[in-house]
């Protein structure tokens, strides 16, 4: 059998796991499967599956571990590049939601300066989560059922943690300011390095576009939503990542100039000169 059919099968297996134990819980829950049935299905279909599942899986870890894949590939070979994307997602979230509320930014240390960029840029997802949250209140008041207003209520909170996650992960990872050199980022992920000596020059500046990042010629763009409002010149072009949900559609491009959105531009102004060219 080769390595394709089996990833197959291995995938098709875990996907029937998840769909029949997930049909048995809301049937078991409808009232339409007795319990002992339910438990019956549980244990004649789902308990043997869900072994075979993992015991293949364990197999397909081993073989890629000692092929010197990494932990991130194995994940993606095991379940798929998207839905391993979207579980990495989901962890982030809870892992920078944890560093908000411990106040804590990544990366940062005695030496390390941090400079934000998500002021004025939060406005529009916090009024949204708010509607969210107003909207879960009136559905649990309003639907008649128990049992559907409380597991309704459950999903809705469940579904806003990602994207309270998300918005912490934009403050939890500040772009940062070293002796050796700035490093600029998009939430958890790194778009450039720049070295000290090759930050010449420094300059607030007003853009009301574009509002999406890209690359425009030798200028690459991390506006907000309102623009950019700091020009970042160089004396020699650098090479970048575009930042992307999916790291794999992330695009290199070489760039000598940025144009980017911070909370304050004459502080930043300031903390670059002071500790680039200390």
């Amino acid at each position: 059998m080769t390595e394709r059919t089996v990833r197959f099968v291995h995938r098709a297996a875990l996907v029937l796991t998840v769909v029949v134990a997930c049909t048995n819980a809301v049937l078991a829950a409808l009232g339409v499967l007795a319990p002992a049935t339910a438990l019956k299905v549980w244990l004649g279909f789902e308990l043997p599956l869900g072994i075979l599942v993992l015991m293949v899986g364990a197999l397909r870890i081993r073989v890629l571990r000692r092929s010197g894949t990494a932990w991130v590939g194995v994940l993606d070979e095991l379940v798929g590049r998207v839905p391993a994307t979207l579980m990495r997602a989901e962890l982030r979230s809870y892992r920078a939601l944890w560093s908000l509320i411990r106040g804590r930014r990544v990366g940062a240390g005695p030496e390390v300066t941090t400079i934000g960029y998500t002021r004025g840029t939060m406005s529009v997802p916090i009024a949204w989560l708010v509607a969210s949250v107003i909207e879960i209140a009136v559905v649990h008041v309003l639907v008649p059922w128990e049992w559907l207003r409380w597991t309704l209520l459950i999903v809705s909170v469940y579904s806003l943690l990602p994207i309270v996650g998300w918005l912490a992960d934009r403050v939890v990872n500040p772009h940062l300011v070293t002796r050796e050199g700035l490093v600029l980022r998009s939430g958890h992920q790194v778009v450039a390095r720049i070295d000290a000596d090759n930050l010449q020059q420094c300059i607030p500046r007003r853009r009301f576009q574009p509002t999406e990042t890209g690359v425009d010629g030798e200028v690459l763009f991390l506006p907000g939503p309102d623009g950019t409002n700091l020009d970042l010149v160089l004396a020699e072009p650098v090479d970048v990542l575009l930042p992307a949900f999916f790291e794999h559609r992330r695009r290199p491009a070489l760039v000598s100039r940025f144009a980017i959105h911070v909370d304050d531009p004459v502080v930043a102004r300031r903390v670059l000169g002071a500790a680039l060219h200390a």
